[in-house]
């Protein structure tokens, strides 16, 4: 549920530009983003919304953030990067009630209402299909303490990949030299969040179950994340109805219609406030919960055989001779990359090569760190 600050007014689905007629001031709002997380990791995003015509985030920082609860505790947020303001490890009381409380660096003050807490069951399971265009993933889970039960899922994906050539030299001194284990550029793992909105509830069913929830698709032809080996951290919190109803309408406005710039939403609103001025629009709305979260791993081999993109199609080696004169012209600047030797009667006679983009698999994003967690 990322940046939806900008999904406040968005254009109608038409061919002719549309102005919207919207009373008052459509820029600046503060969108408060997060969730107060009792048992983990509380990070919140502020920012502050832009026009139609500029849909660019624009963090609000020097903000002071905390978390009060109904016994007169006070948790203090830090920002650790431009507008994101978090507390890792928390281990609060979840028979109290909390709330998130904002000065911004403006001096304006703002209040969320008072939320009890949510506690998450444990996720039961994560499964996966194979379809022709990629593969889906599912959870299950289940709470039989409570009826109806609302759901949210976000989850991080991890995958590993390699680049399409392994390099084995480099140009060092005019010359070159073999690598050693960790200069090779030929692995990496790259990851990413999901930026969907993934909710489900059990009102209309007898009980709390939710069996094999589709929360993400992984497709074959325009990612590369199942190349290898793929990873996906699912991450599961229980709302209160009006939580409930509240993302879903953010879902509505955003993305049953399409696109974030087909149709005009409703307004969202949310359950923070001006302390001193009430009638003022802030975008959030900030619940608490504790979460819970399942792991899951699929490799290549597990995928029936198909064709799956690797953003390495248009890649191909060249080759030249091993005449200084030659290596200085192709190496000395970095704008290609020694890959391996050519053998003439047992001896090293010329090497190929390519550009950086198909040997150094870090250029596209992921690291040369294998990740704690990989199994």
């Amino acid at each position: 549920m990322k940046h939806w600050v900008l999904m406040l007014f968005v254009l109608g689905a038409c061919t002719d530009k549309y102005v919207a007629n919207i009373k008052g001031q459509a820029t600046g709002f503060l969108v408060v983003e997060g969730f107060i997380n009792i048992t983990g990791t509380t990070s919140i995003q502020m920012s502050r919304s832009t026009g139609l015509d500029s849909p660019v985030l624009i963090p609000e920082s020097g903000a002071q953030v905390e978390i009060q609860s109904t016994n007169g505790m006070s948790i203090p947020l830090s920002e650790l990067t431009t507008g994101n303001y978090s507390d890792t490890g928390l281990n609060l009381d979840p028979t109290q009630q909390y709330r998130l409380h904002i000065k911004t660096n403006n001096g304006k003050d703002y209040l969320s209402d008072l939320s009890t807490v949510n506690v998450s069951p444990p996720i039961d399971s994560l499964s996966w299909t194979a379809a022709s265009n990629g593969v889906t993933i599912y959870v299950t889970t289940h709470n039989p303490l409570v009826q109806p039960g609302y759901y949210q899922w976000s989850y991080d994906e991890t995958w590993k990949y390699t680049s399409i050539y392994e390099s084995t030299l480099k140009y060092v001194a005019g010359g070159l030299a073999l690598r050693t284990d960790s200069e090779l550029l030929y692995t990496c793992w790259r990851s990413d969040a999901s930026t969907t909105i993934n909710i489900a509830s059990t009102e209309k069913l007898s009980s709390n179950v939710i069996y094999e929830y589709p929360v993400a698709l992984v497709p074959y032809d325009n990612t590369d994340k199942l190349i290898d080996e793929y990873s996906i951290l699912v991450k599961q919190t229980v709302l209160s109805q009006n939580w409930y109803e509240w993302v879903q309408k953010v879902q509505r406005n955003t993305e049953a219609l399409g696109s974030i710039f087909d149709a005009l939403p409703s307004e969202t609103g949310g359950n923070i406030h001006n302390s001193a001025d009430p009638t003022e629009l802030v975008i959030g709305f900030i619940g608490t919960s504790t979460e819970t979260e399942k792991r899951m791993f699929i490799n290549r081999s597990q995928i029936p055989p198909t064709i799956v993109y690797s953003g390495y199609e248009s890649c191909a080696l060249d080759t030249i001779g091993l005449d200084p004169s030659s290596l200085a012209t192709y190496f000395n600047a970095g704008t290609y990359i020694p890959n391996a030797y050519i053998y003439c009667m047992g001896f090293p006679c010329r090497v190929t090569f390519s550009v950086p983009e198909c040997i150094d698999c870090r250029l596209k994003g992921g690291t040369l760190v294998k990740p704690d967690f990989w199994q």
